[in-house]
């Protein structure tokens, strides 16, 4: 392996351990609050943006449900660039057996 490429590699590799880092820290989060109102994620999502579940009052709780779609959706962009990363990875280790 080439010095540039292993070079670029360990970058790949600590980029992924950070968004997997990141994705864990984040499903933590919404675990916790999974289990403070009692719905999953996806459930809580649906709920929230057809206006089945209508802005609380309170403002704790309503700093916790912006707070979860917040996290929903940074998750879904940590998973996204996850995915990304492995397509790329999968294609180039494909281009090297060629």
């Amino acid at each position: 392996m080439s010095g540039a490429r292993g070079k670029a590699l360990t970058v790949a590799i600590e980029q992924a351990k950070e968004l997997i880092s990141k994705r864990e820290w984040l499903r933590q989060r919404l675990t916790e609050l999974e289990h403070r109102y009692g719905m999953s994620t996806p459930e809580f999502l649906a709920r929230w943006s057809s206006g089945e579940l209508p802005e609380p009052e309170d403002p704790d709780m309503l700093s916790d449900f912006l707070r979860w779609e917040a996290l929903a959706g940074e998750l879904r962009e940590v998973e996204e660039e996850l995915g990304r990363m492995l397509a790329g990875t999968m294609r180039a280790g494909n281009e090297g057996r060629g």
